[in-house]
């Protein structure tokens, strides 16, 4: 047993996890990523809600036929279906100075009114579920370059 099992969802979990799949699922994402992460960046970037629909909706449809090459997950409340994170994970990055294929982080967002522990659990099951996922694949690195 890896130390890290110990965040592996759970079935008393009052929410689940799955594969990212529909329009509601896409409309869920870029409205959280709006609402509760955009002024984080807004300085920056001038952010644009169809860009990065276009861009999630495209990773969703890569994963729907070609699971090993980018993973974008959703948690949703058991009871009212509410979307309360989402994440998203590509493979097939490498630096310049060596051969080993890194998996990148590009986004774990949760909702920011849920209490602390709920917002620490599903960080940490997310975090699970891509150390998980590049262990299946074969992908010796994780890394994040923009979380």
């Amino acid at each position: 047993m890896r130390r890290t099992d110990k965040f592996l969802p759970r079935q008393g979990d009052s929410w689940t996890w799955s594969l990212a799949r529909t329009e509601d699922d896409i409309n869920d994402i870029v409205l959280m990523a709006k609402q509760f992460y955009e002024s984080e960046v807004g300085d920056i970037f001038s952010t644009d809600p169809a860009i990065l629909r276009k861009n999630v909706e495209l990773a969703i449809t890569e994963q729907k036929y070609t699971l090993n090459q980018q993973q974008i997950i959703i948690s949703r409340d058991k009871t009212s279906g509410k979307m309360l994170a989402w994440a998203w994970l590509s493979r097939g990055h490498y630096v310049v100075y060596a051969d080993e294929e890194m998996a990148d982080a590009r986004f774990a967002h949760v909702d920011l009114t849920l209490p602390d522990r709920v917002r620490i659990t599903l960080c940490a099951q997310i975090i699970q579920q891509w150390i998980l996922w590049c262990n299946i694949h074969k992908i010796p690195v994780l890394i994040s370059s923009s979380i």
